[in-house]
């Protein structure tokens, strides 16, 4: 929760002026400063490349935390900050019409609010994108709740909620998205008064008043339903009500409803165009897909590149950057993870550098579940690119996709084996144990082609010879087979403990 004592500031639009919902906000923002709020740029690598790999690999993370804003998220700030500043026009607390509507509220008179100016509009684009991620930048340059004492003299003690978020349910029914919204307000209170109210079992139409009510009084300024594709789920009466219900916050409450989903929320909101004449009011923003040349795409892939932790970073060619695109297809969240991957993947094998095996290594195996919907969206054939989120693994295994995997074996064998004589003690003697530790030392200076150059030799052989540095990468990437038989020839293995990944086995 952010929350702030309210500060009042004259606006210059005169619509706003005289609104202490409007006056407490921040100061709206120029082009120039929007870019600036919106952006996160982490700290660079510089000398965390000398740092040992252990640590580095921590350091990958911070990836996943850049924000490169687009025009598309200038786009998205300038059209948020409008609509919560009109949305609260028809709704000061200054004018008597506002507490006479709140009241009929209250008594479920169902009275209109008699000068709607709320807005809204509805934010698209494939999953991966990146909308939820600018939704959460833009409305984190507000402060969520704003607590009011005093407006010009007058006593006005109350509490404002600036924004609400939430995921629409996976079932898309109404009673899961009022629960949704009810823990959002209490998110935004700091405590659990709403969700524990209305949690035990209630009809429909009970918690729509509730929520109708509880939006009122805490003047919430805008409300964002994220993941709306869910409700492709409802059953069409339940699917019905809801755009219903849409339009009622809207038109009769007074709150703007911003609706964020996937390509496949559009078809959802034919009937709730037709019917409500300010559902679309303010237009539809699409995070499209960006074509490979885009100047866009191009200034997230550079700010991106910056960001290697590898000991012999490389230059971003035009084939890399040709590479980069159609394994990722110009989505921004394979763009990271691939960034991510590919540096793990690369820091722990002791290729220490990034280049187009690397990521085509990456592909085919972490990144193999991916492939379907990469590949229905390199087809260009708008059929197959309509199925891409239906191509897409479910959120679990894409964490798993980014869990740390056998890159670490090669590396670590030498030093559990040193481990080992050292705990059996007799079992060997003191020249082994030392060569097993020198040996565990040079197989982190080593390539990968070092370190497999015969994955068969039994444990007491001598460390394999130093592979000259003109060896091919190919030769250097390892397969699940070379790894396995590493291990099994230490003594470490009985059976693959690897055979239940399917994304392996294709390695």
């Amino acid at each position: 929760m952010v929350s702030i004592q309210a500060f009042y500031e004259d606006s210059p639009v005169l619509e706003y002026a005289g609104n202490p919902l409007i006056e407490a906000l921040p100061p709206i923002l120029s082009e120039e400063d929007a870019g600036e709020g919106l952006a996160s740029i982490p700290p660079l690598p510089g000398e965390e490349r000398a740092l040992p790999k252990h640590i580095r690999m921590h350091c990958l993370n911070r990836i996943s935390h850049l924000i490169q804003p687009f025009m598309i998220h200038l786009e998205l700030e300038a059209v948020i900050s409008s609509v919560l500043r009109s949305g609260y026009i028809g709704r000061n607390p200054m004018d008597a019409a506002t507490w006479r509507h709140l009241h009929s509220i209250r008594a479920q008179s169902g009275s209109s609010i008699t000068n709607v100016t709320a807005s809204t509009f509805s934010l698209i684009g494939l999953s991966g994108m990146g909308k939820t991620t600018a939704l959460k930048a833009v409305l984190n340059l507000y402060p969520q709740v704003i607590t009011h004492t005093r407006y010009h003299g007058r006593d006005f003690i109350h509490t404002q909620i600036a924004w609400l978020r939430f995921d629409c349910p996976n079932d898309g029914s109404l009673v899961g998205l009022c629960q949704a919204f009810f823990r959002a307000v209490d998110a935004a209170l700091g405590d659990d008064i709403h969700v524990t109210h209305y949690r035990t079992k209630r009809s429909v139409s009970s918690l729509i008043q509730a929520m109708e009510q509880t939006a009122s009084t805490y003047f919430v300024g805008a409300i964002f339903i994220d993941e709306l594709q869910h409700l492709n789920a409802a059953k069409t009466p339940g699917k019905e009500s809801m755009l219903n219900f849409f339009v009622t916050l809207i038109n009769t409450i007074g709150i703007p409803v911003v609706f964020v989903g996937t390509n496949a929320m559009a078809r959802l909101f034919a009937d709730v165009v037709r019917n409500a004449r300010r559902v679309s009011g303010q237009g539809v923003y699409d995070f499209k897909q960006p074509e490979e040349h885009d100047e866009t795409w191009n200034l997230l892939l550079e700010t991106m590149w910056d960001y290697q932790w590898v000991q012999n970073p490389c230059e971003l060619t035009d084939a890399l950057k040709a590479t980069i695109y159609d394994l990722t297809q110009g989505v921004t969240d394979f763009l990271a993870r691939f960034m991510i991957l590919g540096q793990r993947y690369a820091i722990q094998s002791g290729i220490e550098q990034l280049d187009e095996t690397v990521f085509k290594h990456i592909a085919g195996t972490k990144m193999k579940l991916l492939l379907p919907a990469i590949e229905a969206l390199r087809s260009k054939d708008p059929a197959k690119m309509s199925q891409f989120e239906d191509l897409l693994p479910l959120d679990d295994q894409l964490e798993k996709i980014m869990q740390d995997d056998l890159y670490v074996v090669p590396t670590a064998i030498s030093i559990l084996r040193a481990q080992q004589q050292k705990r059996l003690g007799g079992a060997g003697t003191t020249a082994d144990s030392e060569s097993a530790a020198n040996n565990a030392s040079a197989a982190q200076q080593s390539s990968v082609g070092d370190m497999y150059a015969d994955s068969s030799q039994k444990a007491s052989s001598a460390a394999p010879t130093k592979v000259a540095r003109m060896v091919p990468m190919s030769a250097k990437i390892p397969t699940v087979s070379q790894a396995t038989n590493v291990l099994r020839a230490a003594g470490w293995l009985a059976s693959d403990p690897f055979e239940f990944e399917p994304a392996y086995m294709a390695a």
